[in-house]
């Protein structure tokens, strides 16, 4: 039964990711294409602003060495402009399946399997071993995830002294309960900044309707891929909490 339910997944995440590629490829002779966007952006399920994306490498020296771990990372929009910005490596894990899927199809038609590769698997129970990444980068906290469960294992996959970047609402970014559970996770917090959303891609939304318009015949896939879409207010403030994971011996 798990095997059946398993392919039936499979096959809509493959005809929603084959949507988005057509759709967007059909585009590239009328729209200018910013390196590392594709996809316009489809693959942002919630899309950010480039300057809040630029910030997260401000945390060490980014080079092809380091390993990030994004959580919830969706279509995997973020992580391939990582990689492609960057030069990193980064690894998306993602709770749902279902998405996990899509990214890595939509990942397989851009090439970028070496730099940017995805996962299915929960934040709270992490599929890795200890120690593994330099960076972890949370930019999408679901309300339903236990976050001081999820914020220890972050803490148990990163390195010794790796970063952590956690992207919030203004009210509970700057909230001394936010702070209380990182510190609690044992990190020491080292910056917390604000960010206003400006305007993000201006394209996005000509682009989402065009995938709209080739889903109408396919409401089960317009319906999930609806569901998974988020929209940060313009004028809305972010929080950027950032952190580090103590060593044996202290960094300073």
């Amino acid at each position: 039964m798990n095997n059946t339910k398993d392919a039936a997944i499979t096959t809509r995440a493959c005809l929603l990711a084959r949507a988005m590629i057509e759709v967007t490829r059909a585009l590239h002779t009328e729209l200018p294409v910013s390196p590392g966007v594709p996809f316009y952006g489809l693959d942002h399920d919630m899309p950010y602003p480039v300057e809040l994306l630029q910030r997260l490498s401000a945390q060490g020296i980014f080079r092809k060495y380091e390993f990030v771990l994004e959580l919830e990372s969706g279509f995997g929009g973020r992580a391939r402009w990582a990689a492609r910005q960057f030069g990193c490596q980064v690894l998306g894990v993602e709770p749902e399946e279902f998405a996990a899927v899509v990214a890595r199809e939509l990942g397989l038609n851009t090439r970028s399997g070496g730099e940017a590769v995805f996962c299915s698997g929960h934040p709270t129970a992490l599929p890795f071993r200890s120690g593994v990444f330099t960076h972890v980068w949370w930019l999408w906290p679901r309300s339903a995830i236990d976050r001081v469960l999820c914020l220890q294992e972050v803490h148990r996959v990163l390195r010794d002294g790796g970063y952590f970047a956690w992207v919030l609402g203004k009210d509970y970014g700057l909230s001394e309960d936010a702070r209380q559970m990182v510190t609690g996770a044992g990190f020491v917090i080292t910056e917390i900044q604000r960010l206003e959303i400006g305007r993000t891609n201006p394209w996005l939304p000509l682009v989402r309707r065009k995938l709209e318009q080739a889903l109408r015949d396919a409401p089960d896939l317009l319906s999930t891929w609806g569901a998974r879409l988020r929209q940060w207010p313009e004028g809305e403030s972010l929080v950027l909490l950032f952190a580090r994971r103590g060593t044996k011996q202290q960094w300073t």
